[in-house]
């Protein structure tokens, strides 16, 4: 039986570069939720049980995105460094802090998201026509990123987002639509 790696290097994808982005990603993705972790502890001040509800939606939603990123680098044969600080070492953490008012932890994660999306385009530009399955699922994460970065700017302009759903915490709209591997019974790409 062929491989997921074998049928990914035979569309002509390096496959060792898109271990290395879905790392990265991965990476981005876990440290994004323990920030989240943190931040919803954190004092935000005015309007805070809003702006923690959609912080609570979004590392949940984070948290999918890390899980489905390691099961694809699985699949490719990849693997992740068993040592947590090699693992996010690698200068994947934002340059953030807490600050004391409202405002600027949204805006600063407002921009956070927003830069986040970038790595999943890259990623559908490299599997696009070729790799299919990557392909959808950095589409299904980029879908659920856009959505983050609207939920914080409408936030920020009139208050808790129309679109934001509070109750949901986790459902991963986009992402959920996928099988995950470890409901898989094959490995094929």
């Amino acid at each position: 039986m062929i491989s997921a790696r074998e049928v990914v290097e035979q569309a002509g994808i390096d496959v060792n570069e898109l271990i290395d982005r879905l790392t990265s990603a991965a990476a981005a993705e876990l440290d994004a939720f323990y920030r989240y972790t943190i931040l919803t502890a954190y004092p935000l001040g005015f309007a805070d049980e809003e702006i923690r509800q959609i912080l609570k939606d979004i590392r949940d939603e984070d948290r999918h995105h890390f899980d489905a990123l390691v099961n694809r680098i699985y699949e490719l044969d990849g693997t992740l460094p068993g040592d947590i600080r090699q693992f996010l070492g690698s200068g994947h953490a934002s340059p953030w802090g807490f600050p004391g008012d409202a405002q600027d932890p949204v805006t600063t994660l407002t921009e956070d998201v927003r830069r986040a999306v970038h790595p999943y385009g890259g990623l559908c530009d490299l599997t696009e026509g070729r790799d299919q399955r990557t392909f959808v699922l950095a589409q299904a994460i980029r879908n659920e990123k856009t959505e983050h970065m609207a939920w914080l700017e409408e936030f920020l302009s009139t208050g808790p987002p129309a679109r934001f759903r509070p109750g949901f915490r986790g459902r991963s709209p986009f992402l959920s639509r996928l099988s995950v591997a470890s409901e898989r019974t094959d490995a094929s790409a």
